[in-house]
């Protein structure tokens, strides 16, 4: 069920999150540690330093250029009145913060309920700005909490008796294999993005089916394998005898 906030608008949310041990930012990825996307923050310095160099390098104003629009001044004493007026067809106008758009059908039908209640343009954009810095600040808890969740995971795996501890560096290079070898690059993306591996059960399991596959004469389909073709139910059940 669609929320009342993603309807209004949806917003460019960041779930990375601080996370258990990770010392903040995007949650540790176990298995594709390389695959974490990077931060932008490198590019809005770049961009900042390079808006003061151009402040630097603007020419000062003539006097001409100092006087004052009247034209200009006109149009912002039209903005303020539209703002403070309380629109007769119950249609409103409201700015939403970058990354998050209007939704204009939903709107048009709130803005007759906002004229029956006497609203001006002004106060309906203090409303919305409210509401979405409540939703914001929820969404940005979840996100905090969703990202401490997948650390733990990694917390866990890392510690966990069977693939754990001095077993850790086999158990994610086995995972790794059964992930590349038998999985799609659909497959891994989802890893990746839902933080489901460095769930302790997902690579458990993934560990055991890599070291399946892992033989001295790898068959067909592993990694530079030339040997016989591998059968996807001996390697999911290799206990049991073929039929015939």
């Amino acid at each position: 069920m669609t929320s009342t906030h993603e309807r209004i608008g949806r917003p460019a949310i960041n779930w990375s999150a601080e996370g258990a041990g990770s010392g903040g930012g995007e949650p540790e990825n176990v298995l594709f540690p390389d695959d974490v996307p990077q931060q932008g923050g490198a590019g809005r310095a770049d961009a900042g330093e390079g808006s003061r160099s151009d402040d630097r390098a603007r020419p000062a104003k003539t006097d001409d250029e100092n006087t004052p629009d009247k034209a200009g001044q006109d149009g912002d004493e039209a903005a303020s009145d539209e703002a403070d007026r309380v629109p007769e067809d119950g249609k409103y106008t409201l700015a939403m913060p970058d990354g998050i758009a209007v939704d204009e059908e939903l709107l048009d039908a709130l803005g007759p309920d906002f004229r029956e209640l006497g609203l001006t343009n002004s106060e309906a954009q203090k409303l919305a700005d409210r509401f979405i810095a409540i939703q914001s600040a929820r969404a940005d808890a979840r996100g905090k909490v969703w990202g401490e969740t997948i650390s733990k995971w990694a917390d866990d795996a890392k510690a966990d008796a069977e693939i754990g501890g001095r077993k850790w560096d086999g158990t994610v290079r086995d995972s790794r294999r059964f992930v590349n070898t038998m999985g799609t690059p659909a497959l891994r993306e989802y890893l990746e993005a839902s933080g489901g591996g460095n769930h302790p059960e997902l690579i458990r399991i993934f560990a055991k089916a890599g070291a399946l596959i892992r033989e001295d004469d790898p068959a067909t389909g592993g990694a530079g394998g030339t040997g016989r073709p591998v059968d996807p139910a001996h390697v999911l059940f290799p206990n049991d005898a073929p039929k015939g």
